[in-house]
């Protein structure tokens, strides 16, 4: 072969824990024609940005051996792509860096004026989260193109999630002004989203799902928002609740009640999702009346008789204001952290 066909790098090995490249001309070789059996047999395998990049693409092997090599990579900094990995398109590097088992993340000013941008009534909603921080589980938990389900859509961030990771979202919500500012927020998956109670929706509309990730009420927590909170927002024309209906989880004033249609709920979720398909629920333990409800932990159990437990992550909102509660007479925590319980369908 030519050697001017093989001056660019296209192989790479680990080397004194630094990733550098091959220079045997044999392995080379070898090389070369792996990679093209990779884009011959494996092609709809790769993540979108090898498959796009293809020319840059070199094979990667720890020991330095191209026959046992079965992983790609574009730049070393980025790490590699195995093509063992059957959950995900990210690289080992990405890979690591999510398992971490806590996270900071507070919201972008970036994402709430994308969100705004579309529609400003999007700010009506009390509690919305940020599309960047789903996206990291989504690319996490799924492939490109595999589908992706929120039975608490809200104003439709998981589904934008899903729209920048090139993923399939499909939801449920029951307040009419937040599935409108969702179906002007994600308009391409304006047939895969249903303004309902998901206790009184169809769950024949669903195909099989590969991930289900969202955030219920925490009780009636924004029922008992603090007055400050809800002086602002109801002087700004602002809902400070999800709404009045019945139907509303966040409207259910009992505990056992609320634990036990949540949990109908999750394990009617967990019927859809494919075998070993993962479920993501974000909750946190509430307070109420001076006691600590640990509704995190007790979804968690009830859930674990039908669903693996398979592990958690902690996100940390370390900007919110803090309030001084129990000063100068008690101990009260202000509770800046949420509980991202990881579900696995046996």
């Amino acid at each position: 072969m030519d050697d001017k066909k093989i001056q660019k790098i296209v192989f790479y090995q680990k080397s004194k824990k630094k990733i550098v490249p091959v220079t045997d001309r044999e392995q080379i070789l070898t090389a070369i024609e792996k990679l093209k059996y990779i884009a011959e047999n494996h092609w709809l395998d790769l993540p979108k940005s090898f498959r796009e990049n293809w020319n840059h693409v070199a094979l990667y092997n720890p020991s330095g051996d191209a026959s046992k090599a079965s992983a790609v990579l574009i730049e070393p900094d980025d790490g590699a792509f195995s093509l063992s990995n059957n959950l995900n398109h990210l690289t080992g590097k990405e890979w690591i860096k999510f398992s971490c088992s806590w996270f900071i993340f507070n919201a972008l000013p970036s994402d709430i004026a994308e969100e705004r941008a579309v529609d400003p009534a999007a700010e009506n909603h009390p509690a919305a989260f940020s599309p960047t921080m789903i996206s990291g589980f989504v690319r996490f938990f799924t492939k490109e193109g595999e589908t992706v389900f929120d039975p608490f859509m809200g104003i439709g961030t998981t589904l934008a999630a899903c729209d920048r990771t090139q993923r399939i979202g499909f939801g449920v919500e029951l307040n009419p002004a937040f599935f409108s500012t969702a179906l002007k927020r994600v308009p391409m998956f304006q047939e895969n989203m249903w303004n309902t109670s998901i206790e009184s929706f169809d769950w024949n509309c669903l195909p099989t799902l590969d991930f289900s990730i969202s955030s219920p009420p925490y009780w009636d927590v924004l029922n008992r928002s603090t007055k400050d909170f809800r002086k602002t927002r109801e002087k700004r024309a602002l809902q400070s609740t999800y709404s009045n209906e019945v139907e509303d989880l966040g409207n259910i004033d009992d505990y056992t009640n609320f634990i036990s249609r949540l949990t109908d709920i999750y394990l009617r979720v967990g019927e859809k999702i494919k075998h070993k398909g993962f479920l993501v629920i974000i909750v946190k333990n509430v307070k109420k009346d001076g006691k600590l409800y640990p509704l995190a932990w007790d979804l968690a159990k009830a859930l674990s008789s039908s669903l693996d437990l398979k592990d958690e992550r902690i996100w940390i909102q370390d900007k919110a204001a803090l309030a001084p509660y129990g000063y100068p007479h008690s101990w009260v925590s202000n509770i800046l952290h949420h509980y991202c319980l990881i579900f696995q369908k046996p």
